[in-house]
């Protein structure tokens, strides 16, 4: 059996539609099974890892757990442990190894110590921009054709969620990946402007994009996220290292398949601009 923490989130839902289409044992983890919408044939279990002492019926008979950050990764896997557990896969970040000293960088680096820690088997998964990210930009769609953020010219190799979720299923279901930090790319860099275009192409409709000041994105962005969050975003998006800014081979050299474009992605996922 597989548990999957996230489950009503970008990789983690996908990560349950992929296991599922092959078959596999999963069960899905939420605080709300009521509202989470998942088809009737899914194995939901409630539970929330704020309170672990929650998580007992969803531990067991779970063999590999697909793991959230949640600050509490400690007594998690405490519990994990106990349960029987052998293999864990962590959704982390590559700015534990381009952004240490940075918040991001900080409290993922503090889960992946806490893992490495457990005693169990592990697999890190460190993706760079997420191309779920632009679902952002879905309000300023409804409103019109003009997508606004700043940055318009910097170029980063947005990763598929789909892609990060071949990955994670690949490590939760196949040996020979314990101990392995992987960093995920899309195959290619890709600017602000280019994913609008590539979003217009997908839904039908001529989109464009203006570029709006890092101020004006963050006033925005303060009224939904914590202020370190904010600035650490800004910083990503706006002054990348020279890794975060290279395509990398590693979807494929772990799943045997190639990284799909943001194009792909905006294809797939149409339906979230309509």
């Amino acid at each position: 059996m597989i548990l999957i923490s996230g489950a009503t989130g970008n990789v983690g839902g996908e990560l349950l539609r992929q296991l599922r289409a092959e078959g596999a044992a999963v069960r899905a983890l939420t605080r709300d099974p009521a509202r989470a919408g998942f088809p009737p044939d899914v194995d939901v279990v409630e539970g929330d890892f704020v309170t672990p002492q929650s998580l007992a019926k969803a531990l067991s008979g779970v063999e590999a757990l697909f793991l959230m950050m949640s600050g509490n990764e400690a007594a998690v896997l405490e519990e994990a442990a106990r349960a029987g557990v052998r293999r864990i896969v962590l959704l982390s970040t590559m700015a534990v190894e381009t952004r240490p000293d940075s918040f991001i960088g900080k409290v993922h680096q503090e889960a992946e110590s806490a893992v490495e820690e457990s005693g169990l088997e592990w697999t890190f998964l460190r993706p760079g921009q997420f191309a779920s990210n632009t679902r952002s930009w879905a309000a300023q769609l409804a409103a019109g054709d003009v997508v606004r953020t700043p940055y318009a010219q910097v170029a980063l190799p947005a990763v598929h969620s789909g892609d990060i979720a071949a990955v994670a299923r690949t490590a939760l279901t196949q040996d020979g990946h314990a101990g392995a930090a992987y960093a995920l790319t899309g195959p290619a860099p890709i600017t602000p402007v280019e994913q609008v275009a590539a979003i217009g192409e997908a839904i039908g409709r001529k989109l464009r994009h203006e570029e709006i000041t890092p101020e004006r994105a963050q006033e925005a962005m303060a009224a939904h996220m914590p202020a370190e969050i904010v600035a650490a975003t800004l910083e990503f998006l706006g002054s990348p290292t020279v890794a975060e800014t290279q395509a990398l081979p590693t979807v494929e050299t772990v799943t045997g398949k190639p990284a799909r474009t943001f194009a792909e992605w905006a294809r797939d996922n149409a339906d979230s601009f309509r």
